[in-house]
């Protein structure tokens, strides 16, 4: 009887904590659309055409996601209310980690979109956007490697399975685009278009890969 009503118990926990995470998700993503749409529309911004507003919508969501696993690096205590840990020492136990990968996505995040802010018809100077890109991801790349030595095998292979996964989607999906592209059946994907299936189909394949192994279930 005792199993029974702990198991209901911790069934109340994980569903509350998911009402949470996606409230605290949903509500950080319609914020920052519309924060980046509003800013799209200002009189000091060119008509930028849906490749840019995509780019930068993918570039904040990257950011978010590491302003979201920095606020449990802050406090654990509150990252353990929406984060999928199973309490706030697991947090305090891999902060080093997650500090890493918080600047890392971030740093991820703002490089795509100074890119997406760049260009001859851009609001950022071209040569300013490429140095500030250049050096957003080598710095992104640093701190991905110094988060990767620090995690655990199962960590590691998730790593490893997204990336071959995010492989093969954008060559599939850029690949589609492009064939047909080249047969005039659609219009060619722009430069900006290829750098921003990067950056999301590595979130898609993330997403996709973590699901198959069953850690999307709130602990």
């Amino acid at each position: 009887m005792m199993q029974v009503a702990d198991e209901k118990a911790q069934g109340r926990r994980r569903l509350k904590k998911t009402l949470v995470a996606l409230a605290v998700g949903g509500v950080a993503g319609f914020l920052g659309a519309t924060l980046v749409l509003r800013i799209l529309d200002a009189d000091s911004i060119p008509d930028v055409g849906a490749s840019v507003e995509i780019a930068l919508l993918v570039a904040m969501l990257y950011v978010f996601t590491g302003i979201a696993v920095g606020v449990g690096v802050l406090s654990p205590k509150v990252g353990a209310k929406f984060l999928n840990v199973e309490d706030a020492e697991e947090l305090q136990e891999q902060r080093s980690m997650l500090t890493y990968s918080t600047f890392g996505m971030i740093g991820a995040g703002a490089a795509l979109g100074t890119v997406a802010l760049g260009g001859e018809a851009g609001v950022v100077d071209p040569v300013w956007a490429l140095v500030i890109y250049a050096g957003l991801t080598v710095l992104a790349v640093w701190l991905s490697l110094k988060s990767w030595k620090m995690q655990d095998e199962l960590m590691r292979a998730v790593g490893r399975e997204t990336g071959a996964l995010s492989f093969y989607l954008t060559v599939g999906i850029g690949g589609t685009w492009a064939l047909l592209a080249h047969l005039g059946f659609a219009p060619a994907p722009q430069p900006l278009d290829w750098l921003t299936m990067f950056w999301s189909l590595m979130l898609v394949a993330c997403f996709i890969v973590i699901g198959k192994r069953g850690m999307m279930t709130m602990r």
